[in-house]
């Protein structure tokens, strides 16, 4: 075991603990199904989707993984947007709408709350990844001569 996969694991436990919290998952706060919405797996795979959407946003600089991601607030609101994607379209696939004897009910009708969150979140994180990955790509343009306010966000946790 080298000591950068077992901080890349510290990181990911960390993350998914922070990431449950920012969720609200838990199943305390889930008065309704009373268990967590997202299981350690699909807490995974949102955090693993966050990080390959910052690797691939334009500009293209150095590729980041959970050990050396720049920032904590966008990793969260990364991995929330995967989230929100995810269980939204559950919810959508779900959605039942039926009536009986004069009475009509929606079943898993949360699909537009979950879009609206996720819109919500999408559009504050997509500027600040940019402004970002701006901001490191001018830097290696001047050789790291020309800093800026983006390089002191990382939040080192």
């Amino acid at each position: 075991m080298t000591a950068q996969s077992a901080l890349a694991r510290q990181r990911m436990e960390k993350a998914k603990r922070y990431l449950r919290l920012f969720m609200r998952d838990t199943p305390q706060l889930n008065r309704l199904i009373r268990k967590d919405e997202s299981d350690e797996e699909l807490m995974t795979f949102a955090l693993e989707m966050a990080i390959s959407d910052y690797n691939t946003t334009a500009p293209l600089t150095n590729i980041v993984s959970i050990a050396d991601y720049p920032s904590l607030y966008l990793l969260m609101h990364g991995a929330a947007i995967q989230l929100l994607k995810s269980n939204g379209l559950l919810q959508a696939r779900n959605e039942l709408s039926y009536s009986a004897g004069g009475s009509s009910f929606i079943r898993s009708n949360k699909s537009n709350y979950y879009l609206n969150w996720m819109i919500n979140f999408a559009n504050d994180y997509a500027v600040k990844i940019r402004n970002i990955k701006m901001s490191k790509n001018i830097s290696k343009g001047w050789g790291g001569g020309a800093n800026s306010e983006y390089d002191r966000i990382g939040y080192i946790w």
